[in-house]
């Protein structure tokens, strides 16, 4: 069994060397080498970084280790194997469609790997992160998740019945209803909720539109473009910043829309020239949409 310090064993990686077990006394950092393919199949270290390799392809198939960062690896299609990780094992932003592994992590993050459709084999972990896996529909029975799964812009649309885990959208708290079902959310349920951070994720999940038809709000100006007449629309909170809205009707298509704006601002051209990145003064459009 051959045993390196970091250094030479990133040197000796770096320069294309390959071994089929390895021991490094400490943290293996082979962060943004694009030469980067393959990783000893087994091997053991204090922390693995190999972010941004653009050509890695794999983990190792025996990996014991206390955290692991392989960010932004377009080529890291799947993980397989026995991994077991004390604290993170964050994968998040790679070209992951697959992980089947016997895999014991406190931490798995998964965050963007916008392409994973399948999570299989013995995975248990204290904390998942699958925000923005959108081609994620499912979760398997084998999963086993005891504190916490964030599924922001997930493609989930329940929790197994055997998972008891807290949601989170984005970190915040919510509950089924909230991640699952938004479209039964009504806008005074929005306005009802205390917590900041919990209001902002529900207004988030109703929408702007559904939002302000439900709650209405205060008419602090309008005036008229090509599209027809708009309105600016402002909804206080008391324990947080004012909602402002301009809500726009497109002159093609004859639909109504709400975008949101600043607070401080206070005329609807104001809030128009604000979405084209200009100020009121140097707006002058030959034709507003």
């Amino acid at each position: 069994m051959l045993t390196l310090s970091p250094e030479e064993a990133r040197r000796r990686i770096g320069r294309g060397e390959t071994f089929d077990a390895l021991i490094v006394s400490g943290s293996l950092r082979l962060s943004g080498n694009a030469a980067l393919r393959t990783l000893p199949s087994w091997l053991r270290c204090t922390a693995l970084h190999v972010d941004d390799c653009t050509n890695l392809t794999a983990l190792p198939l025996d990996l014991y280790v206390d955290r692991v960062s392989a960010r932004r690896c377009p080529q890291l299609w799947e993980v397989e194997g026995r991994l077991s990780v004390r604290e993170e094992l964050d994968l998040s932003g790679s070209g992951l469609r697959v992980v089947h592994a016997d895999l014991h992590a406190a931490r798995l993050t998964l965050a963007d790997c916008t392409e994973l459709e399948r999570l299989d084999g013995a995975i248990s972990v204290t904390h998942l992160d699958l925000r923005g896996c959108g081609a994620l529909s499912i979760l398997p029975d084998s999963l086993h998740v005891t504190q916490s799964i964030d599924v922001a812009d997930s493609g989930l649309r329940a929790l197994p019945r055997h998972l008891r885990a807290g949601l989170r959208w984005r970190g915040v708290p919510v509950d089924a209803r909230t991640a699952f079902e938004p479209e039964s959310l009504g806008g005074r349920e929005v306005m009802a909720i205390r917590n900041v951070q919990r209001r902002r994720v529900l207004l988030e999940r109703i929408g702007l539109d559904r939002f302000l038809a439900d709650v209405g709000g205060l008419v602090i100006d309008r005036d008229r473009d090509a599209g027809g007449e708009r309105s600016l629309i402002r909804v206080p909170f008391n324990d947080d910043e004012d909602l402002v809205a301009v809500l726009v009707q497109c002159p093609s298509t004859g639909g109504r829309y709400a975008l949101r704006v600043p607070p401080s601002i206070r005329s609807c051209r104001e809030a128009v020239a604000w979405m084209a990145g200009l100020s009121v003064t140097a707006y002058h459009p030959t034709q507003e949409a």
